[in-house]
C-alpha cells in the first residue's frame, strides 16, 4: 500500500517524543509491557512492517497505554489512511490526558477528517491542549476564535502565549494584529517585532519570505527612530528566550 503523507500537526515530533517518553523511563522492559510493546511496535515501523506495528500498539493500548492510543492515531492516520480509527484512537489518547493528541482531535473536528467539521469541539481540545502550554493548539484555538466567534481581544492573547512558546506564525499574526488594531491598539513598532522575531524563528523559506515582505512594508510608514527602536526589542527578546516578550515589549516599548 502506498504511503500517503501524515495530515496531522504533530506526526514530524512524534518519534522523538516517544524516544524520549522510552529512554526517561529507563530500566529493564518485558517484552510484553507496555513501554516493550511500544518499543518493538516502534522498530517494526521503522522497518515499514506496519501489521507487526499495529498489533503491537494494539495489544499496549489494550493494558491501557495511551502512548500506545496516539502512536494508533498516528498509524491510522498516516500509512493506514483510515481517518475514524486516527479520530477514535486519537480521542482515547486525549481523554487521558495526551496533549498531542488533544490537538490532533482539534484538527480533526477543525478539517472534518473522519467526523463532521465541528468548531466547537475543535476549540474545546485546542483550549485543553493550550492550557497545556502547547504552542500550535495556542495558535489553533487564536485562529479559530479570531475566525468563527471574532473574539478578537482573546485570540490575540492566545496568539501572544504560541508566540512566547517561539511560534513564527503566531508571530507573524501578532503583526498583522498590531498593524490593523485587531484585538490590540494599533502599533507599528510592536507590529515590525512581530516580524523580527518570526524571521529569527521560520524554518522554511515560505514564512521567512511572508515575515520580510510585511516587515518591509512597515518600514516605509516608519521613521528611522521607530525602526530603531524595534530592532533593540527584537534583540531583547531574543536575548530573554522569548519569555515574556510581549509583556517585556509593551512595557518598554511605549
Amino acid at each position: 500500500m502506498p504511503e500517503k503523507k501524515p495530515k496531522s500537526i504533530l506526526l514530524k515530533v512524534t518519534k522523538f517524543f516517544l524516544t524520549f517518553w522510552l529512554c526517561f523511563h529507563n530500566g529493564p522492559t518485558e517484552a510484553e509491557s507496555p513501554r516493550g510493546l511500544i518499543r518493538e511496535g516502534l522498530n517494526s515501523y521503522d522497518q515499514g512492517n506496519y501489521a507487526d506495528a499495529l498489533q503491537r500498539w494494539k495489544s499496549a493500548s489494550m493494558i491501557g497505554s495511551r502512548e500506545a492510543d496516539f502512536l494508533l492515531g498516528f498509524l491510522y492516520d498516516g500509512v493506514l489512511q483510515n481517518d475514524k480509527e486516527a479520530l477514535l484512537f486519537f480521542t482515547k489518547a486525549a481523554l487521558s490526558g495526551h496533549v498531542q493528541a488533544q490537538v490532533n482531535v482539534g484538527l480533526k473536528y477543525e478539517k472534518g477528517e473522519g467526523t463532521s467539521v465541528d468548531k466547537e469541539k475543535a476549540v474545546y481540545w485546542y483550549t485543553l491542549a493550550a492550557f497545556n502550554q502547547d504552542d500550535i493548539a495556542q495558535f489553533r484555538l487564536a485562529s479559530l476564535l479570531q475566525e468563527e466567534t471574532g473574539k478578537a481581544k482573546e485570540s490575540h492573547f492566545w496568539y501572544e502565549k504560541s508566540a512566547e512558546l517561539g511560534n513564527p506564525e503566531a508571530h507573524l499574526a501578532l503583526a498583522t494584529n498590531f498593524i490593523l488594531g485587531r484585538g490590540v491598539e494599533k502599533n507599528l513598532t510592536f507590529a515590525h517585532v512581530s516580524c523580527n522575531l518570526a524571521t529569527f524563528l521560520s524554518r522554511d523559506i515560505g514564512s521567512i519570505s511572508r515575515s520580510i515582505q510585511l516587515r518591509t512594508e512597515l518600514e516605509s510608514k516608519m521613521s528611522t527612530e521607530q525602526i530603531k527602536k524595534a530592532e533593540q526589542l527584537s534583540r531583547k527578546c531574543i536575548e530573554k528566550k522569548f519569555k515574556e516578550c510581549m509583556t517585556y515589549v509593551k512595557e518598554v516599548g511605549q
